[in-house]
This record gives C-alpha cells, sequence and structure tokens, in this order.
C-alpha cells in the first residue's frame, strides 16, 4: 500500500446540502423505478487558507475593501488526485479527529497515488496566482502566503447503488451541489422487441 504521509493537525466533517432523498432522486433520474441503497461517504481534501496582497509599481497598495490582510482564499485539493478548486465559501463543518481524516484516505489509497503537504502548497498558490493576475492591473506585484498551516476537510458525498430489472448502476452524487458521476452501469437483459 503506498505511503499517505501525514494527517493534518486539524480536519473538519462538511455538512450536506444536498439530503439523501435528493441523491436517491438524481439516481432515479437517471433508472427510472429502480430499488435502491444510499450510503453517505465522505472524500479527503487538504484545505489551503492564502491571504493575498498587491502592490501598485510604486508602491502603493490596491485597496481591496478586505482591510490590511488583502484578500483571504480558500482552496480545497484534492487528496487523491491533487486537482485545486478556489472555494467559494469557508469551509464549515464539524471539527472531526485528524484520524478520521486519514482512515478516509487510507480507505480510498487504491484508487490512487495521494499528494503531499508540499504539492498541496505549490497547487493552492498556482490556483489563487492565476486568479489574481486575471484581475488585477498589469505592473501590479502580487504577494501570496499562507494564512495557516494546511487542514484536512472530509467532504460529503452520496452512493447510490439500484436496479430497475432492466439496469444496474452505481452513481456517486456530490453532497454539496447535487452533481453526480457513474461509478458503473450494466444492462442486466436485452430488450425484446416485437416485429
Amino acid at each position: 500500500m503506498p505511503e499517505t504521509g501525514p494527517a493534518p493537525a486539524s480536519a473538519l466533517r462538511l455538512r450536506p446540502h444536498i439530503t439523501g432523498a435528493e441523491a436517491a432522486a438524481v439516481f432515479r433520474r437517471k433508472v427510472p423505478g429502480a430499488q435502491i441503497e444510499v450510503k453517505e461517504v465522505v472524500h479527503p481534501f487538504w484545505w489551503a487558507v492564502l491571504d493575498v496582497r498587491t502592490r501598485g509599481l510604486l508602491g502603493r497598495r490596491r485597496r481591496t475593501g478586505a482591510g490590511p490582510a488583502g484578500r483571504r482564499m480558500n482552496v480545497l485539493v484534492n487528496a487523491l488526485s491533487g486537482k485545486g478548486h478556489i472555494a467559494d465559501f469557508e469551509p464549515d463543518g464539524a471539527i472531526v479527529d485528524p484520524a478520521d481524516w486519514r482512515a478516509a484516505l487510507e480507505s480510498l489509497v487504491g484508487s490512487g497515488p495521494t499528494v503531499d503537504a508540499a504539492a498541496v502548497a505549490r497547487t493552492a498558490a498556482a490556483l489563487v496566482r492565476a486568479k489574481v493576475v486575471r484581475t488585477v492591473k498589469l505592473g501590479m506585484a502580487i504577494s501570496i502566503a499562507e494564512a495557516g498551516p494546511l487542514q484536512g476537510v472530509l467532504k460529503p458525498n452520496w452512493l447510490v447503488t439500484g436496479s430497475n430489472g432492466k439496469y444496474s448502476a452505481t452513481i456517486l452524487v456530490d453532497g454539496l451541489d447535487s452533481s453526480h458521476y457513474i461509478v458503473r452501469v450494466q444492462r442486466l437483459r436485452a430488450e425484446q422487441h416485437v416485429g
């Protein structure tokens, strides 16, 4: 089993915005009339908080409206794939033992490699820099600093499995926005055409 690295110093379990019933409805739109099983699962992410400051060519700071600290940005980085996203929200949820975060990661390690803290920091800084560069004037200096240590986040998802006699499927429904990914689909029997 590959090494998963250290657990974060602190971790949160985000509250799902999508209920199990809503996840079931997503599944039933894909597989009508299905008998289903809905299971809540979590996926480990790293959470990086970065402070961003900009300065003009003459050393004057650009007013950001965010006070002397400039702008604070939250970045979530998938602990398996390393793919990051700038979050338009500050993660909020129940505090969990960092060992729970590590256990969630270790249960998925067979799915692929994990990302170390240095790679997470590079990904977060690159995403923030790319976003800020698009919004500032040419020639402005950009300063990015970590606002604190990396934290762990357990993002809620719903794993929905079921069949309707014609198809059997498993769909992963995002617990925050109801986007979904078809994990598996299998045709159970060939349709019979009368003709």
